[in-house]
């Protein structure tokens, strides 16, 4: 468990426990295969293990945990098949999310994703690839928003996380950080000019251009950059 301690969680609830958990997957403190311990966890967050015990059932029905192998509770570490499965599911719903953009993105979303654009550039340029990830990921973030559908915002996020908690990260293929740029621009354009239906193509396209580059980078056990960050899904009541 992460040496980070919450004070002042004695009531904490259950909602309380599972967020603060959520919080140290997304953030790369607690990685694929870390065990989950219910006694340690309650002693950290200073609170009784009732609230505890249900926050981390909740996170194992959310997919989040999983059976550790020493008894207990780990992080999920999704299989071969399991990751194959996910990125075909985030293909498809990425693209409704691009198409429902296209529909009703306002003037403030687009001017942020051309910042966030503008960003990606500098941060290629200076070579940062941790900063270009987390560039990234808010960028597919504010789609997300802009399609104005809390539910698919959720699903999105909940299979980003459980994706990108792989210890590789795409944009460290040879030559896959400025063929995403470019492929960002392109779907921001989609989007701005209402091109549902291209902005949708473009989007798939883009996933699964990601995907077979995971699978390539998976299957080779090729590590690069932990801790991709997962986007942060705000003002949409999740």
């Amino acid at each position: 468990m992460p040496g980070r301690t919450v004070v002042g969680q004695r009531g904490a609830t259950s909602h309380v426990v599972y967020e603060w958990v959520l919080g140290a997957i997304r953030s790369g403190r607690l990685r694929p295969g870390d065990p989950v311990r219910e006694e340690e966890l309650a002693r950290q967050l200073r609170c009784s293990r009732t609230p505890v015990r249900e926050a981390l059932q909740r996170l194992r029905l959310d997919g989040y945990l999983e059976r550790g192998r020493r008894r207990g509770l780990a992080v999920a570490q999704p299989t071969q098949e399991e990751l194959l499965d996910l990125c075909v599911v985030r293909e498809t719903l990425e693209g409704l999310a691009a198409r429902l953009a296209a529909r009703g993105i306002t003037t403030s979303e687009v001017y942020f994703l051309e910042e966030l654009c503008r960003d990606m550039e500098r941060a290629l340029e200076r070579d940062d690839l941790q900063e270009l990830a987390r560039l990234n990921a808010e960028f597919h973030a504010v789609i997300w928003r802009a399609a104005r559908n809390r539910f698919l915002a959720r699903e999105l996020q909940r299979i980003w996380l459980l994706i990108t908690r792989q210890p590789v990260t795409t944009l460290s293929y040879p030559g896959r950080a400025r063929e995403a740029l470019e492929e960002h621009r392109h779907l921001l354009d989609a989007i701005k000019g209402g091109d549902a239906d291209r902005a949708e193509q473009l989007a798939r396209q883009h996933m699964a251009r990601a995907q077979m580059i995971r699978m390539r980078l998976a299957a080779g056990h090729t590590l690069a950059h932990p801790g991709v960050p997962v986007p942060a899904v705000g003002g949409l009541e999740l």
